[in-house]
Order: structure tokens, then C-alpha cells, then sequence
């Protein structure tokens, strides 16, 4: 490989479109990335992200030095680009099947789908631990709080994704556990020191560093000064990535950034110097996921860092080697997409996707304090929610009158007023987002006191809980857990809060699932 080459190994990109054109063939042969990140934007369909991602791996071969890492952030939950008629459920949610077997199984299944498809390298799992009950940047995305459990369960769905030949990249070291601060937006601080980091917040990550298939771990733009006094990102931390990633965990897999172009990492516009530091700190590879002038100016501070002996030809070396042993393991090349193979692989996901979603309805059920009301015919229910799927599904089983209120953007503002217009007996409020989550705080007391409220999100979303009816914290988006809900306020015998029956899975409550549409108000 030339120089140049090489140092486009480094690299990870985003593209923009859903295929590859002339240009973008230019773009590629010229500066020849080691990697491609896919958002949602440049995925339509199955067949077509396959098909790009066949006609990239087929362009590497003809022109490239090296196929792609062709990589996804496939978390579940909130964090998902490619859609599937079942939603894929959250890692909270995951965590909470209490099954490190059907966890591993679950990765695995995913990942034959990401496979199938073209991808090779998944952005998951989040090893960050989060209490549920807190507010945190994190959210759902963590397995849960305890680190012994996070480390087992995301370990599982690591190696699933192993099994089913996709490189798992574990997020955020060394961790976001506590902070509130989103690093989209700001550096976020923690005061920890590293024996209190190697008390909890290591734990998962130190077992993820010990495991011997390929794997990529990516840094926090989040600032440790009890640690690192020169209070920078951990992603220029040269004490964080070699003193102790390197070091003291003994962890030889890649180190990957996180996008450069975030405002944790960037406090000026000068990405090429963000990349030089962030490469000189210890990482492997470098992601500019945004704007193309930005990657293109990384890319020629790269090169001149290089050949002014600032980055030294040994340290690329380094790099360069481990990024093409790693594709050589996971035989990255250009595939053959089979359409039956795809659907095949994506019903097989979305039936263990199921259930989890519905075990988490079932737990939220038991867990609830307060008994139902007793629905007659004549019981007025409103039900208010983003989404119409959701009402479509609570229709399905409930006996009493329901109607329903869509809230969009400019319809919160009245929903309180719609709710005193009519004598509801009952309101259910279908939380799918942050947004609508949010602004159950707007409600009076009576309101809130005749109301079940499912919670999509992470649980702290929702204040003042015990002033609800039912808060019902599911975890994930399932706007086809209506028809559970309404079982459950239909039946007698369940009125009252479950104490010691574990429920069983329902296999046919949810009925036929129509493609998740966005929501209006998230």
C-alpha cells in the first residue's frame, strides 16, 4: 500500500446517498476509507442497502488495496437504522429477559440479518451502565445497572454477534454511567477516579477486553480529570487508551472514535487536528460521519503529519496491521444477496424481538400497585398517542367505548383540554418518545390519577410516577402492546395487581404488523 492508502485505512465515512454513482466511485477511489458507516438515510429497503453494500465491496475489490468494514449502529430500541416491521427491542429490555442464552441467541440472529444484508461490523453493544430509575444520557441503551449483569449480558450479545459473523464494538469507555451531559452536544465531565471507574463502570469492559475474536472498542468524548488532569476527551486521553485500555486491561482490538464532528469532541472546526490527536492518543480508527469537507481536511492533516515525522510511521503501521488482520478474520468481501435468505433471517429476528417486547409488557403489567377499574360497555376511555397503530391495537380487545386523540407537535398544547371536554372513565397515554414523555408533567392531579401511561422510554422519563394510575415502563417502542393492555383491563380475574404468577407469552395478541411509520411528535 501506498502512503496514502494507508492512511486511509484509518478512516471511518459516511456516504451520501443509497448507491454508489460516478462520483462517489471518484470520491472512493481518491482517498480509499477503511470503513463506511450506514445510517438511516441511506437505507430504502433490504434489497437496496444490500445491493449498495454488495456494489461497494465490489469497487473495493477492483480498486481498493482492502475491502470495507461496512458498519451499523444496530443497537435496538432508540438506536436504529435499519427498521423492521417488529421493532428491535432496546438493550434495557433485552436485559431485562434475564437470559444470557437467549441474549447470545438474539446477537446472533441479528447479526446473520446484518450479514445477509452486506455489514460486518455492528456499533453495539452499549457496555455503559445505567440505573433505569435515573435521569442519564444513556437511557435505555445500557442492559441495566448492575455491572456484573451489563457485563454478562452484553458479553452474550457479543458473542452472538461474533457467531454470526459480525464484529461486535463495544461503547463508551470507559463509560457514561452517572452522567446526564449528552456529548452530541457538550463535553460531558466525570469526576470519578479510575479505582472507583474499576469498581463499576470497568467492569463490563475489562471482561469485553479478555474475549479473542475481533472486536472494536469505542471511546466517550467525555472528560475523566481525576484521571486525565489535562481534563481533554477520553478520545485524546493517551492515559485512558494506553496507560490503561492498552495497559492495565490488556485489551488488543481495535479502538475506534466516535464521530469527531460531535460537540464533545470538537470545540473548534479544525478536524484535522482532531484527528492527528485523536490517532497519537492510541486510536485505531478515526470516524468523520458528517460533512465531506471535513473529512477531506482530516485527511490531507493526516498525511502532512505523517511525512513531517508528527505521527510516526511505526505508530500508522501499527494501526494499519491490526485494521487488515481483523478483515482478513472476518473474511470481509463481496457477497451474493439472497432475497430468501434475507426475509428468512429478518422473521426469524422479529419472532425473538416479539418476545422480548411482550415479556416486558408482561413484566410491566405484574410490576404495576394499583388495581384496574372495572370496564363495563358504557366505560369511556381516551386514548392518546402518536401513533394510531397503537389505539388500532388497544381497540382490538377492549370492551368498553375508546376514542382517540393523535398527538403531534402542535396538538400537545390542547391535549389537556381535550381531556376535560369529555367524562372519560379511563386515559391511556401511549409515551413513545421523549417529547410526549415529557409533558405528562402539564396534567393535574385528577387527570394523572385516572390514567394509565405506557412509557416506551427510559423509565426516569416519566416524573412523579406514583401519581399515575399505572405507569406501565415497557422499556422499548411496541405500539402493538395495546392489545395486552386491553386484555388486562378487560379481565376480572386480573384487576388486581399481580403478586406471584409469572404470565405467559401470548404468541397472537399483536395480529398482523404494518411497517413502523416515524413518529409526528419524536
Amino acid at each position: 500500500m501506498s502512503l496514502e492508502q494507508r492512511i486511509g485505512q484509518v478512516f471511518i465515512w459516511t456516504y451520501p446517498g443509497q448507491s454508489l454513482n460516478s462520483q462517489g466511485e471518484s470520491w472512493l477511489e481518491k482517498y480509499q476509507p477503511g470503513a463506511l458507516i450506514v445510517f438511516g438515510r441511506n437505507i430504502k429497503s433490504p434489497e437496496q442497502i444490500a445491493k449498495f453494500n454488495s456494489d461497494l465491496q465490489k469497487f473495493a475489490a477492483r480498486k481498493m488495496k482492502a475491502p470495507f468494514f461496512l458498519m451499523i449502529d444496530q443497537e435496538g430500541g432508540t438506536v436504529t437504522r435499519l427498521r423492521t416491521q417488529v421493532p428491535l427491542p432496546s438493550a434495557l429490555a433485552l436485559g431485562k429477559m434475564d437470559d444470557t442464552k437467549f441474549t447470545q441467541g438474539f446477537g446472533k440472529a441479528l447479526a446473520i440479518v446484518l450479514r445477509t444484508l452486506g455489514f460486518n461490523v455492528n456499533l453495539a453493544p452499549v457496555l455503559d451502565i445505567s440505573a433505569p430509575s435515573k435521569d442519564s444520557f444513556i437511557g435505555n441503551r445500557t442492559f441495566g445497572e448492575d455491572p456484573a449483569q451489563v457485563s454478562e449480558r452484553a458479553g452474550a450479545y457479543a458473542e452472538g454477534l461474533n457467531e454470526g459473523g459480525v464484529m461486535p464494538t463495544a461503547k463508551h469507555f470507559p463509560g457514561h454511567g452517572g452522567v446526564v451531559q449528552d456529548s452530541h452536544q457538550t463535553t460531558p465531565k466525570k469526576l470519578a477516579t479510575y479505582e472507583e471507574l474499576a469498581d463499576k463502570d470497568l467492569v463490563p469492559f475489562e471482561e469485553f477486553a479478555q474475549a479473542e475474536y475481533p472486536r472494536a472498542m469505542m471511546m466517550a468524548h467525555m472528560a475523566l480529570p481525576n484521571i486525565d488532569p489535562s481534563g481533554v476527551p477520553s478520545t485524546y486521553s493517551k492515559i485512558l487508551i494506553q496507560d490503561y485500555l492498552r495497559g492495565k486491561l490488556k485489551y488488543d482490538g481495535l479502538v475506534i472514535t466516535d464521530d469527531l464532528e460531535m460537540a464533545g469532541a470538537a470545540s473548534d472546526n479544525d478536524f484535522g487536528e482532531h484527528a492527528v490527536r485523536a490517532f497519537l492518543a492510541g486510536n485505531d480508527m478515526l470516524m468523520l460521519a458528517g460533512v465531506g469537507a471535513h473529512q477531506k481536511q482530516a485527511f490531507q492533516k493526516f498525511i502532512a503529519a505523517t511525512k513531517s515525522g508528527r505521527i510516526p510511521e511505526s505508530r500508522l503501521r501499527e494501526s494499519v496491521e491490526r485494521i487488515l488482520t481483523y478483515k482478513a478474520k472476518l473474511g470481509v468481501a463481496p457477497f451474493a444477496f439472497s432475497d430468501k435468505n434475507s426475509k428468512a433471517s429478518i422473521a426469524a429476528l422479529e419472532a425473538l424481538s416479539k418476545q422480548v417486547l411482550q415479556k416486558n409488557v408482561h413484566l410491566a403489567l405484574e410490576n404495576r400497585t394499583a388495581p384496574w377499574p372495572e370496564i363495563k360497555p358504557e366505560t369511556r376511555a381516551l386514548v392518546l398517542g402518536s401513533e394510531k397503530r397503537f389505539f388500532q391495537s388497544f381497540q382490538k380487545n377492549f370492551r368498553g367505548q375508546a376514542s382517540f386523540f393523535q398527538l403531534t407537535p402542535a396538538s400537545l398544547e390542547r391535549a389537556g383540554k381535550e381531556i376535560d371536554k369529555g367524562a372519560y372513565d379511563l386515559l391511556i397515554y401511549y409515551a413513545s418518545g421523549v417529547a410526549t414523555a415529557r409533558w405528562l408533567v402539564h396534567l393535574k392531579p385528577d387527570q394523572r390519577a385516572k390514567m394509565v401511561v405506557i412509557n416506551a422510554n427510559h423509565d426516569a422519563e416519566v416524573e412523579g410516577q406514583g401519581a399515575f394510575l399505572s405507569v406501565l415502563n415497557i422499556s422499548t417502542h411496541y405500539p402493538d402492546c395495546g392489545a395486552d393492555l386491553s386484555e388486562s383491563l378487560n379481565n376480572p380475574e386480573v384487576r388486581a395487581p399481580a403478586q406471584s404468577k409469572e404470565p405467559g407469552l401470548s404468541n397472537d395478541s399483536a395480529g398482523p404488523m404494518p411497517s413502523p411509520m416515524p413518529s409526528p411528535v419524536e
